[in-house]
């Protein structure tokens, strides 16, 4: 981590984590795909009024996972293991409670949620969103264990793990989905228990190889609460939960805001958001085999090779969206019928899609620059970044686009926020400088 070249070293690291997040693209398809084959635009819309309440679970996740993440792999950097090892079980021990109180609170009232997160367009809508949320809320302990101790993994270094452990999970869940959908004649219902499933055998996994090849084993033996730990993992993890946690939330007023314009409109948001997230994740998992990198030379003081590192991984993150971007416009329409039958959603989700190629070259450099901040400990900083796209420009601009223009407003709503997001991003990193190391590389 701190001595091999860098370029080589970072496509190492990267090429799991892109793996692993284009496992995860699919997976999210998965669900959407096949219930989209039963030929019901409620059911589809009933998947992404759902997966506003998954958002916010997998920011719970991402919390835990990335504050305690990072912590380990500073303190790995600093040749500390043993506060590795507290760090971890505190992260854990936080994920698995927050999941079981989270499960016995939300199960009781899983149709008035599936109502708010904005499945109330139609009686029908409602009934499918309620009957999947309640299996989601079943998941949630398995799903924060799981996601936490997978980015603990991967901060850690071992991507390797980290991506099979995920891998499992998902490709349990996609096997599943057709299986339990259409075999056993679940429907929709069918596409959660498959999750479900998925998720405990992540678990399974996580658990039995924490325990093995040098990794920090997964105990609730070293749990040690104490304040400056907390407040590392706390606010370590805050621009993750941030992001996810904002995606989440707009996702829910989006889907409130869409359902005035008809269930329709949701299907195609949902559809559009699906294929959106193939070029995005894929940059995203590029810049995830950046942050060890970062995180451990930062803690070894290595600034010079940081700010290398960053520089290379903003330059081919930029290539990869370009190259995202012209595909996805070109077949947006296949794409989106791959996700539905209906010829009505698929043109709205077509449209919404081109639209958001746009602004997609500009999204590697707000990637990673978030993620540069967060772990360089600038965690205000990558705090600001994170919730800008999501949250401090998307949320405003909602209202006021809708307010405006209708449904063309929703349409437009993305791409302008990437693009305001990615100005403040630039004009952050810009701004900021190492201990007597510009951020500028000498080109």
């Amino acid at each position: 981590m701190i001595s091999e070249p860098l370029l080589p070293l970072i496509i190492k690291m990267a090429i799991p984590t892109m793996l692993g997040m284009m496992v995860t693209v699919i997976y999210n398809l998965a669900d959407t795909f096949w219930v989209g084959q039963l030929d019901n635009k409620s059911m589809t819309a009933a998947i992404g009024v759902a997966f506003s309440f998954v958002s916010l679970i997998q920011a719970l996740g991402f919390w835990f996972g990335y504050g305690s993440g990072n912590v380990m792999s500073r303190a790995l950097g600093a040749k500390n293991d043993t506060e590795a090892q507290i760090i971890s079980s505190d992260g854990v021990a936080l994920a698995v409670g927050a999941g079981i109180i989270l499960t016995l609170i939300g199960y009781p009232f899983a149709r008035p949620f599936a109502a708010f997160l904005g499945g109330n367009a139609s009686e029908q809508l409602l009934l499918y969103s309620t009957d999947y949320l309640k299996i989601m809320l079943l998941a949630i302990p398995f799903s924060l264990f799981s996601t936490t101790v997978y980015n603990q993994f991967r901060l850690c270094g071992n991507v390797k793990d980290a991506m099979i452990g995920l891998l499992i999970g998902m490709a349990a869940n996609m096997i599943l989905d057709p299986i339990l959908i259409f075999g056993f004649q679940m429907s929709i219902v069918g596409a959660g228990w498959a999750t479900l499933i998925g998720q405990v055998l992540s678990c399974v996994y996580f658990f039995i190889h924490s325990h093995t090849q040098g990794n920090i084993p997964v105990s609730l033996l070293y749990v040690s609460f104490k304040k400056k730990r907390l407040y590392h993992i706390f606010a370590g993890g805050a621009p993750n939960f941030a992001r996810e946690g904002i995606t989440g939330i707009t996702s829910v007023a989006l889907n409130q805001v869409a359902a005035g314009f008809g269930e329709t409109v949701i299907a195609a948001l949902t559809v559009s958001a699906r294929i959106a997230a193939i070029g995005y994740m894929l940059m995203i998992g590029f810049g995830q085999g950046f942050q060890p990198i970062c995180a451990i030379n930062f803690g070894a003081k290595q600034y010079d090779r940081v700010k290398k590192a960053f520089w290379m991984t903003v330059k081919i993150g930029t290539a990869l969206m370009i190259v995202s971007a012209v595909f996805l416009a070109i077949f947006a329409p296949q794409l989106a019928g791959l996700l539905s039958t209906d010829l009505e959603v698929i043109a709205i989700a077509s449209l919404i899609l081109r639209l958001q190629c746009i602004s997609f070259p500009l999204l590697g450099f707000y990637a990673v620059s978030s993620m540069y901040m967060q772990n360089v400990g600038q965690y205000f900083r990558a705090l600001l970044i994170s919730i800008s796209r999501q949250g401090i420009f998307y949320f405003p601009l909602l209202f006021l686009l809708t307010a405006l223009w209708k449904q063309t407003g929703l349409y437009i709503l993305q791409p302008l926020s990437d693009v305001i997001s990615a100005g403040l991003a630039i004009i952050i990193i810009k701004k900021y400088r190492f201990p007597n190391v510009s951020i500028r590389e000498n080109h």
